[in-house]
């Protein structure tokens, strides 16, 4: 049975959470949060009655270190690093679910994220959390990057039809559509319920940080720099990704392959 840490109380460790409560190999003993310290996680997020008792606490790493096998990073991007190079040397194994490790390019980080990456010799060290195509990686890794949301949209369906050699991977057309809880649980003006309702509105169009994400995953997979348009867009429902992308089949594949290739 592993022993598992989160550190973070939001959307997404709640949900961790939830996944772990029926996991047979894996036991959540430890939430670590910075705004509910002292109140149990079911009573933040009361879907969880039944689900877990455990009750946040202020952040304490010797106790990640003694207590955990495999510690959870549920955290805006820019707070992941140095929590998992503490808990690395100790032989704690990290999942970061934010975006601190999943470009291997520390430029490219910097770039979108106006931050300077502290570890870039952890970029490489970083397996990209995805089990469809990075299986035998991640069983051997000690710190994964969790996809982004709109990557994983993407990547799922591109990455065999390009290794497959069935598509161009050139002018591919990515459309997403998300719901808002994707934006967090910190309240912003522009995710409140009068700005999203009845709406849908385009953003980051050109400048989205999942953007690199994907195109890296999918030159990857093509074996060459692809040429992609992404646009994602925010919709009035609470969560879910719906993503719709056009691509050119080369002229020398059999459209059939598509569906066999998936």
């Amino acid at each position: 049975m592993f022993r598992v840490g989160i550190v973070g109380d939001g959307y997404t460790a709640a949900d961790l959470l939830r996944l772990l409560a029926h996991h047979e190999q894996a036991e959540a003993v430890r939430i670590f949060s910075t705004e509910n310290i002292g109140r149990p996680i079911d009573e933040v997020y009361p879907h969880l009655i039944g689900f877990s008792e455990l009750i946040c606490e202020e952040s304490n790493w010797d106790l990640l270190k003694e207590e955990c096998d495999l510690v959870f990073l549920a955290l805006p991007h820019g707070l992941s690093v140095s929590i998992a190079m503490e808990l690395l040397p100790a032989g704690v194994k990290c999942v970061d679910l934010g975006a601190d490790f999943r470009l291997k390019d520390a430029g490219l980080y910097e770039e979108y994220y106006e931050l300077t990456h502290p570890a870039p010799e952890l970029l490489e060290e970083a397996v990209y959390g995805l089990p469809e195509i990075y299986r035998e990686e991640i069983k051997q890794a000690s710190l994964i990057a969790n996809p982004g949301c709109f990557p994983t949209g993407a990547i799922l369906p591109l990455v065999p039809l390009l290794e497959a050699g069935v598509l161009e991977p050139s002018n591919l057309v990515i459309d997403s559509k998300s719901g808002v809880s994707g934006a967090g649980r910190s309240p912003k003006a522009s995710s409140h319920f009068c700005e999203v309702n009845e709406g849908v509105k385009a953003y980051g169009v050109g400048t989205h940080r999942h953007g690199p994400e994907i195109a890296q995953e999918l030159s990857r997979a093509a074996g060459k720099t692809v040429e992609m348009v992404f646009t994602p867009h925010l919709i009035p429902m609470n969560r879910g990704i719906l993503t719709t992308i056009y691509a050119r089949l080369r002229t020398t594949a059999d459209p059939g392959l598509v569906r066999l290739v998936l």
